[in-house]
């Protein structure tokens, strides 16, 4: 169970490679959650000329245009010219996850997301703020009809003393607005000040604070972590922002579920089979209404202790498959025998020809000893 939802923000620089790389170590963190800024667009690969893919997604030689996927990740995108983009980590088994229409701009996405079906939803807002303010003018403008978010954060572009007392400012109307639009929104700020993290490709440039994190004002500093990790950002020039935010208690596992033709499912029939023998026998009355109740109820009552003996919840990985079963399981274990069978096999292989070689080296080094003894004996 968990009480918290683990964020990241960071911008990948329109690098595919780093954006794969990037998802790989998150999904080896545990993140549930990933905010990117200026995500990669591109050709991905052919499609064929009667695809029933959208212009958006088809570029004019027939090839597949879109951003980086991953297996371990569900991407939610806005639109094929976004500059942010989320993942969520396909882990989170129950979640239902969502864009809210709210939003309807490159540079923003509001994600909607409740990590069980009965919790209310979060609202997780992705920012790109670029050098003409587009993401704060558009969001000031629809901020009143906005629902109350529950982390805000990204790559803002603007300087500020708030967050960055090293660094002079920027104009007094780009900061201004931008924080009157999070007073406005009712967040406060949970980036730590002066902590740096754009670091520019050119050295000889300062490092400053333009990447942050809000959170609702309302609620308190304790319920929230935020950790700052510019050496995580590999070859982007941005740091890495964790945040935690609390959320209800959620579960990583998904609905209990018996595997096809698996010994559970075989053991939860013979449960079921053995229960009813013994709760309703053959001389069991049904002759009236209430009779006939008190039976469907006891029979029911065996299929779901029968059920619950035998189930377990399913846990959702980077291979999980919908389609796999014990056949699928049975064939992989007669590989990997085979594979290891394979790998004996050719260790035996290595020895033994350690073994010839030395032989022959030993053999032809007698011989020459030989040779020489008998040319040595003739010569006397």
């Amino acid at each position: 169970m968990s009480n918290v939802l683990h964020v990241v923000y960071h911008n990948v620089n329109h690098s595919p490679q780093h954006t794969h790389a990037f998802l790989e170590q998150c999904a080896a963190w545990g993140v549930d959650v990933v905010c990117l800024q200026e995500p990669w667009y591109g050709s991905i690969r052919p499609i064929p000329s009667a695809s029933p893919a959208g212009p958006a997604e088809r570029t004019h030689d027939n090839m597949l245009y879109g951003t980086q996927l991953h297996p371990a990740w569900l991407l939610v995108e806005a639109r094929k010219d976004a500059r942010v983009v989320c993942h969520v980590s396909r882990r989170l088994a129950n979640a239902v996850v969502s864009l809210d229409p709210t939003v309807g701009h490159r540079d923003c996405l509001l994600l909607s997301i409740r990590p069980q079906p009965d919790h209310d939803p979060l609202f997780i807002l992705n920012i790109y703020n670029d050098a003409d303010n587009s993401a704060i003018n558009y969001l000031t403008d629809i901020a009143p009809s906005l629902p109350a978010l529950d982390l805000v954060g990204g790559d803002y572009n603007t300087h500020s003393r708030v967050w960055d007392p090293e660094y002079r400012p920027d104009s007094a109307a780009r900061t201004g607005g931008l924080l009157d639009l999070h007073a406005q929104l009712g967040l406060r700020l949970l980036s730590p000040p002066g902590e740096p993290t754009h670091f520019p490709h050119n050295p000889r440039l300062q490092s400053t604070v333009i990447d942050l994190v809000w959170v609702p004002s309302d609620r308190s500093p304790e319920l929230y972590q935020v950790r700052v990790a510019p050496e995580e950002r590999g070859t982007s020039d941005h740091a890495v922002i964790h945040a935690h935010i609390p959320t209800g208690a959620w579960s990583y596992a998904g609905a209990p579920s018996i595997a096809p033709k698996s010994k559970e499912e075989k053991s939860f029939i013979d449960d079921i089979l053995d229960s009813v023998h013994l709760t309703l026998p053959m001389n069991t009355p049904l002759r009236t209404a209430d009779e006939l109740a008190s039976a469907v109820d006891t029979l029911f009552s065996c299929v779901l202790n029968a059920w619950t003996a035998n189930a377990s919840p399913t846990t959702v990985c980077n291979k999980s498959k919908l389609w796999w079963d014990n056949s699928c399981t049975q064939s992989r274990r007669a590989l990997e025998d085979a594979q290891r069978r394979l790998e004996l096999a050719r260790a035996a292989v290595i020895r033994a020809r350690k073994r010839h070689i030395s032989t022959i080296r030993l053999r032809r080094k007698r011989h020459m000893d030989e040779q020489i003894d008998q040319i040595a004996n003739k010569q006397r």
